[in-house]
């Protein structure tokens, strides 16, 4: 059978799974990539139009429908309550859907929650990873954290042993409970972008130190904030081990779903008067935005990090799996990594986009376990190519195969070792939020190259960027045991790891530090035998070249706009950073069809 998964809602997306051949096929859009609006919640009819254009109508005809959201109840296989228009589906929406004449599937409060998809969605990746966890009896769990799910779920914790089902072991209910919700909040309340920004965080945090280190105000007042640190641990903590009634949440509802917006406005309120008690009293915090953010930064991560370790000594976890929106954040992952006395794996695809393929995990009976393979699902239309980018400077757009892909390999890492700023377009585009040198900006790791890429697309300088290098070099790089107690996400920039050396202007450009301590990490992307032929080759080339065991990989698209799907997208962007760049930097874009 085969199978269309959605995403309604943050994260809009479209993937199409085909089951009809010896091996599954793949083929998924997030709808922001498709529509250029960061964040688009719009219903995916754009990434489901591009599916239908590459694979046919004919094939998606009689499939199964699988739609995850946390917003409503519907129950789409029960006559008594029909799929219906709401504010992220309209009827001609649903007409789409029904145009395929398969089954609908809904996550719904009394049967697969929006945090149950999430979960089975997790496991999936740990299965693909590896058969360790399924032959040991070993208990594995899994932490849902998010903003919230249907009925306001905001935490959940499931137990798998083996062969076993996952089982739900505890579900805390309620905005106020909601570690997503306060994250989101506090990057509203510091003048960022919510659902968006939230990972500058990690950036202005790692500045306290030099905070306190220059200013004594900034050093007395940092014991009022510990306290209150101790306070919003306490705070979530009982909320979270208390607030398990689903009852009370399912009967505060209003209006045709499960989004109470007095209380989330309430919630809001509550959260910004802890924050207000932060800076309250000094206006070296709170007169300036640059403060205000290291130290609301410092503030969040630290609760959200004792909070959750909290969590894993009270259920006495061991082997853990992570996924929820709370867990893009690869600090806190790295806290639970360094906890844990066991494995540990963070999905990667943790935000909603990945919760639809939790649904199909949860249905597909004797169907194909789901392939993440390399997670680059989108197919591009780079049609007429060549002759759009034929008068372009440093634009090169080659043809390749198999012997020619050597020589394109040698051009990249010559001109990546000579210290320009690569772009390259290679294969199909990624799905999830991390470009994994299929739609990527490829440099040296050096401050001023970082620095210069920002500057040509209007990036922040304290968004932190991220290593890619072979399997054989992270070893060398990182700490070892590190390295070896997670499972599969370290080859998508989820999770950190330290470095064994101290802090090298060789590296600075994905060096950073940890506040307090003279620890630096990074959150790399491996690439492993086989993976990426043309990044196996860049690398190792580049290392022969120059001697770089890493490069910085980071996503090929001005700030504020999604990563590049089509060539005018390319163009576009392209563009932007030829007339942005500084004196000396003006970047290079590969093509390679």
């Amino acid at each position: 059978m085969n199978y269309l998964l959605l995403t309604l809602g943050h994260g809009a997306s479209a993937i199409f799974v085909d089951n009809s051949g010896d091996k599954q096929e793949v083929i998924g859009y997030e709808q922001e990539r498709l529509s250029g609006i960061k964040a688009d919640s719009q219903f995916p009819i754009d990434a489901i139009n591009e599916i239908e254009h590459h694979v046919g109508f004919d094939k998606m005809k009689g499939c199964t429908v699988c739609i995850s959201h946390w917003f409503d109840d519907w129950k789409a296989k029960k006559p008594q309550k029909l799929l219906a228009p709401n504010k992220y589906i309209t009827e001609m929406d649903i007409k789409k859907l029904q145009s395929y004449n398969g089954p609908i599937i809904v996550t719904e409060a009394d049967e697969m929650t929006h945090h149950d998809a999430h979960a089975y969605s997790a496991y999936a990746f740990l299965d693909f990873c590896t058969q360790d966890a399924r032959e040991s009896h070993q208990p594995v769990h899994c932490i849902v954290a998010d903003g919230f799910g249907t009925n306001q779920e905001v935490l959940s914790i499931y137990e798998r042993r083996g062969t076993e089902g996952p089982m739900l072991i505890h579900r805390a209910y309620g905005y106020k409970a909601s570690l997503g919700l306060f994250y989101q909040y506090a990057t509203a309340f510091v003048g960022m972008k919510e659902n968006q920004d939230e990972y500058k965080f990690l950036g202005y945090e790692s500045y306290i130190h030099e905070l306190l280190d220059n200013d004594e105000k900034a050093q007395a007042a940092f014991s009022k904030i510990e306290s209150l640190i101790d306070s919003a641990e306490h705070f979530f903590v009982d909320l979270i081990l208390e607030s398990t009634d689903p009852d009370k949440y399912y009967n505060d509802r209003t209006g045709d779903g499960a989004i109470d917006f007095k209380e989330l406005e309430s919630t809001r309120k509550a959260f910004y008067k802890i924050f207000e008690d932060v800076l309250e009293g000094y206006d070296f915090f709170s007169n300036d935005s640059f403060n205000a953010r290291v130290v609301i930064g410092h503030f969040i991560q630290k609760v959200v990090e004792r909070v959750m370790t909290h969590i894993c000594k009270e259920f006495c976890i061991t082997n853990l799996v992570v996924v929820g929106g709370c867990f893009y954040n690869v600090k806190l992952n790295h806290t639970l990594q360094t906890f844990i006395k066991g494995e540990f794996c963070a999905m990667p695809l943790a935000g909603d986009q990945g919760a639809a393929i939790g649904m199909y995990e949860y249905h597909r009976n004797e169907d194909k376990p789901f392939d993440f393979g390399d997670l680059c699902y989108g197919k591009r239309r780079m049609y007429n190519a060549k002759k759009l980018f034929s008068n372009m400077e440093n634009v090169f757009v080659c043809d390749t195969n198999k012997d020619y892909l050597v020589d394109i390999a040698y051009a990249i890492a010559k001109d990546i070792a000579d210290g320009n700023v690569v772009n390259i377009i290679y294969g199909n585009m990624e799905f999830g939020p991390r470009a994994l040198c299929h739609t990527s900006t490829l440099m040296l790791p050096h401050k001023d190259l970082v620095a210069a890429t920002n500057e040509m697309n209007m990036r922040n300088e304290v968004m932190p960027c991220a290593p890619v290098c072979t399997a054989e070099n992270a070893y060398k790089l990182f700490n070892n045991d590190q390295l070896n107690h997670i499972v599969g996400s370290m080859q998508y920039m989820i999770c950190t790891a330290d470095y064994k050396k101290p802090y090298s202007k060789q590296y600075a450009g994905v060096m950073h530090n940890t506040p307090f301590t003279k620890k630096y990490t990074g959150r790399p992307q491996i690439v492993r035998d086989g993976d990426n032929a043309l990044m196996e080759a860049v690398l190792t080339m580049v290392e022969h070249i120059c001697d770089a065991k890493c490069l910085v990989n980071t996503s090929f698209n001005v700030h504020g706009n999604p990563i590049v799907f089509d060539i005018m997208d390319i163009k576009r962007n392209f563009n932007f950073q030829m007339e942005h760049a500084p004196a000396g930097h003006k970047p290079l874009l590969y093509i390679i069809l």
